[in-house]
């Protein structure tokens, strides 16, 4: 399909649509039209970086999320959100850090989420839990963040049990977030 007609509102609802039918290859394709097209469009950029994580093409994913963040204003802090979760991934720990540190600063369920990725970059498993807590009893403007978190904190909460009836030391943040990775 030529997509030279379609307007870049047109390309980005056409590829939520195809992101929502999980029709990866129309969505990559539509979202690297729209960011040819538009280089500044920082939604563009952030919804191609998060298909490229989803496709597990993380080093992409990362340039994605930079751009992004780079252009994002500061009433879209997704981009810089999903930085520093991939950098907490990849073991990153002091980019990571300081990549959300402008997000904690906030009192909102995102700053208390970026505080918990920050506590977990530094294998601070009880303070990640308490901030993922914190999170979660605040209103949630993101609903699949909330899922994502509270999958997260039970997670945490899991290896906490485990290390304790173990006494097995402690584990990577990569090892405590690689399934959430996987799923954005």
């Amino acid at each position: 399909m030529s997509y030279e007609r379609l307007d870049s509102d047109e390309l980005l609802r056409l590829s939520l649509s195809a992101m929502s039918a999980a029709n990866d290859a129309e969505a990559t394709n539509l979202l690297k039209g729209l960011v040819d097209r538009e280089p500044g469009h920082a939604y563009g950029h952030y919804l191609l970086a998060a298909q490229h994580a989803q496709l597990g093409l993380m080093d992409r994913a990362e340039a994605g999320f930079r751009t992004a963040t780079a252009l994002a204003p500061a009433d879209f802090p997704m981009p810089r959100f999903q930085l520093g979760q991939l950098l907490v991934l990849k073991g990153a720990v002091d980019e990571a850090r300081d990549t959300l540190a402008p997000l904690t600063q906030g009192s909102d369920a995102l700053a208390a989420y970026a505080s918990a990725l920050s506590s977990v970059a530094i294998e601070d498993i009880p303070s990640a839990v308490q901030h993922l807590q914190q999170g979660l009893e605040r209103p949630q403007p993101i609903p699949a963040l909330e899922q994502d978190m509270a999958r997260l904190l039970q997670q945490l909460l899991e290896r906490e049990k485990q290390a304790e009836t173990t006494d097995s030391g402690t584990h990577g943040a990569s090892f405590l977030l690689s399934n959430y990775g996987r799923q954005h």
